[in-house]
């Protein structure tokens, strides 16, 4: 791809999701992820309707009058993606880009995190750590974050390993973080690495699914390929057996990441390429604000 597209499609995707994130999750976010707590902020004197419970009891001793401490929220988070970029992943099925769809997905996310001026960070893997963007604040790190995906290419015969990214992750980020994690989440690997990520993180698993992952449609006796490791079989889509065997590999690999997250205390977001998925971040931030 040549430089002037990169830059249109960096340009076409910072425009849809800086106005998606100011018109559709004005709020919502710094409502969803409130931070870590109050801070201490000062000591001043005790006032009529004042909670007792925040007076200083050594100032008050001191000054021979009541004082009361006050506090400010401790609002700023870092906020990371680790974005699954093998070929499962961002293999195009039909009309949806893959890349453009998951870079818009991330950037809508970004400049949501971005209003409440949190800092902000992005690894990409696949079998193995691509490329990782150290947490930071601002408008051009959103830009590089977009840019990444776009021009980031899968490694060649890439899977999945979770286990690596987490492990790299937990290395070098020390500070708790809110971890969107995105993934078609097609295999039933990541238990233990997902437990180590979510002991201090807030993680969210962002599922982006394909409908053909869940169904296929009966087009017959057809030759299918492993985009990940290549391995090619013949297919016929029209037995009845074959149907519901793919069926319940679906609905097991479905049940599977709801449970894992649930049991890990993650919470999960479930996107296909055929929905809006807008309206699904949007019952995200509602059913998280309910909670807080």
């Amino acid at each position: 791809m040549d430089i002037i597209s990169i830059i249109q499609r960096i340009k076409k995707i910072e425009i849809t999701s800086k106005l998606l994130s100011n018109q559709q999750f004005a709020g919502a976010y710094h409502t969803a992820f409130k931070g870590k707590g109050m801070e201490f902020s000062e000591v001043r004197e005790y006032s009529y309707g004042d909670d007792i419970r925040h007076i200083d009891w050594n100032v008050s001793a001191r000054m021979k009058s009541p004082y009361v401490k006050l506090f400010h929220e401790e609002r700023e988070q870092t906020v990371m993606f680790l974005v699954d970029i093998s070929h499962s992943v961002m293999t195009s099925i039909g009309k949806v880009d893959r890349k453009e769809r998951i870079a818009e997905l991330v950037a809508t996310l970004a400049f949501s995190a971005n209003r409440s001026q949190d800092n902000i960070g992005l690894l990409l893997f696949d079998s193995e750590v691509q490329l990782f963007l150290p947490p930071k604040k601002g408008y051009q790190q959103i830009l590089q974050m977009i840019r990444a995906i776009i021009v980031t290419e899968p490694s060649t015969n890439s899977t999945t390993n979770f286990e690596s990214a987490i492990n790299y992750f937990c290395k070098i980020q020390k500070r708790n973080a809110v971890v969107f994690l995105l993934s078609d989440f097609l295999f039933d690997n990541y238990k233990n690495s997902l437990s180590i990520l979510s002991a201090k993180n807030d993680v969210i698993g962002v599922a982006v699914k394909d409908p053909l992952d869940d169904m296929l449609p009966d087009i017959g006796l057809v030759q299918i390929q492993d985009v990940e490791t290549n391995d090619i079989q013949w297919v016929d889509t029209s037995s009845k057996i074959y149907q519901t065997w793919y069926q319940q590999q679906s609905q097991y690999r479905n049940s599977y990441f709801k449970k894992v997250f649930l049991e890990a205390k993650a919470d999960v977001i479930m996107l296909s390429d055929q929905e809006d998925y807008i309206k699904r971040l949007q019952l995200f931030f509602f059913q998280r604000m309910k909670r807080v």
